[in-house]
């Protein structure tokens, strides 16, 4: 029988007690050491990707993806140094290679951000209060976010989609979840992890961060004083009066926007946000050389390899959650796609060039394209970064996994009870989505 002691300190590593803690001690980054209660678990995280990538090429990128590909599950019995046993399991490898490839991430620049041997990853506090656990990796380029298995099975069945969305529009702004794996030992609730793209990097000028969903009501957040080190994101009330100021790409980011929204539409989910960053365009952020304009061209634009999905006529438009992320001995799930054939089919190639001529030459480089490309940054987060007329912008559409169920349903009555309005979050995909482009668009020039 445990202690009282024990169970305190049990009852402290509770993720509601362990944020509030923090919050009292104002430390939003912390280090994951070996006194960290997920230590042991990223740990496990670590090598179960190593060995990933480096035992299991069979398991890389595939010019043609089948439906097996989205239900693979790789598992691995991982013993630490105290004896404890954890299983690891990389879910849908293949296909999340492919995403990685369709962003432009390479395998080796993911393994030595994600899965280091020797560097720590740290965890960070936010204001958010969606109740998930998020590690950054040593080089704060990639986080690792805990979620909970539902919302994960309804990401798993339109994986199609997601990967489909990013070979139609390489700078899609939607976030990248680049891998997803779970660790388990007996007796104790499986944990997932979902490894994702940081869209506030790098991170050392960035001046103020926002949260915006594109409502009013509860989307309020209290300044904290300054303070170096503090994580600290702003809503929409707070950005009611702020404007994003991209001057030339304000066309292409709110055209992209709109693909992006209208996606996120199609799946019939609500309650996502655009995350903002900014700061001020320092001397070295500018990008005007001549040679320094071809390298961007040619990354741009390059031609990228993309992955079919075969077996298309025995994919399924609907699937049932409870059959998406199965264990081993399971019945494989079905994959949610919409008429992969005919979307595959509108996909026009990538205009690419051979020479200098040829890349300069107009006719070859139709920023308006299907593909809705734009000249990326010569920065480390290029996708996700756009130089506005003074400031530079970080952004990116994120928690898109919220379907408008039962649930949403009762608490959008109880929304409008509480706040006496109904410009709250949880409303319709087709109002949420109309109102939260305008919201932003409102405040674009």
């Amino acid at each position: 029988m445990a202690t009282p002691k024990r169970q305190f300190s049990r009852s402290l590593s509770n993720n509601k007690w362990m944020k509030l803690w923090k919050k009292w001690q104002r430390k939003d980054v912390v280090v994951v050491n070996e006194h960290h209660r997920r230590y042991r678990a990223l740990e496990c995280i670590r090598e179960g990707i190593q060995d990933l990538f480096d035992k299991h090429p069979e398991l890389g990128v595939k010019d043609e993806l089948t439906e097996e590909d989205f239900c693979h599950i790789h598992s691995k019995t991982i013993k630490t140094n105290q004896g404890k046993k954890f299983k690891f399991r990389s879910y849908a490898s293949s296909v999340f290679s492919c995403i990685r490839r369709a962003v432009s991430v390479s395998d080796k620049d993911f393994l030595s951000s994600v899965a280091p041997d020797d560097l720590d990853y740290m965890e960070f506090f936010s204001n958010s209060r969606s109740g998930q656990d998020f590690y950054l990796s040593n080089d704060q380029q990639f986080i690792l976010k805990t979620d909970k298995k539902y919302h994960l099975e309804f990401f798993m069945s339109i994986l199609g989609d997601y990967l489909m969305h990013f070979q139609r529009y390489p700078h899609s702004l939607i976030v990248k979840f680049l891998g997803l794996y779970s660790i388990n030992v007996a007796g104790q609730p499986k944990m997932y992890f979902l490894v994702m793209q940081n869209v506030f990097f790098p991170v050392e000028r960035i001046e103020a961060r926002f949260d915006l969903k594109g409502c009013l009501a509860g989307r309020y957040q209290k300044p904290y004083t300054e303070e170096k080190g503090v994580l600290h994101v702003l809503k929409d009330q707070n950005f009611y009066h702020e404007t994003i100021n991209l001057g030339s790409q304000r066309e292409w980011f709110l055209r992209q926007l709109r693909h992006d929204v209208n996606f996120l539409r199609e799946l019939g989910v609500q309650d996502y946000s655009l995350l903002l960053g900014r700061h001020e365009l320092h001397i070295d952020d500018q990008q005007t050389s001549f040679g320094n304009l071809v390298y961007r061209m040619r990354k741009s634009f390059a031609k990228k390899k993309s992955s079919s999905i075969l077996d298309t006529s025995h994919l399924h438009n609907q699937v049932h959650p409870s059959d998406t992320i199965q264990e081993e001995d399971e019945s494989p799930r079905r994959v949610r796609h919409r008429d992969l054939n005919k979307a595959f089919a509108a996909m026009k190639p990538t205009k690419t060039s051979t020479s200098l001529g040829s890349l300069l030459d107009s006719s070859s480089l139709d920023m308006d394209d299907s593909l809705n490309r734009r000249l990326l940054l010569e920065c480390k987060n290029p996708l996700h970064v756009i130089d506005g007329s003074h400031e530079r912008y970080y952004v990116g559409i994120i928690d898109f996994f919220t379907q408008y169920e039962c649930k949403q349903r009762v608490a959008r009555v109880l929304k409008v009870c509480k706040n006496c309005s109904c410009d709250h979050s949880t409303v319709p995909p087709d109002i949420y989505a109309d109102r939260f482009l305008r919201f932003i668009e409102e405040r674009t020039n």
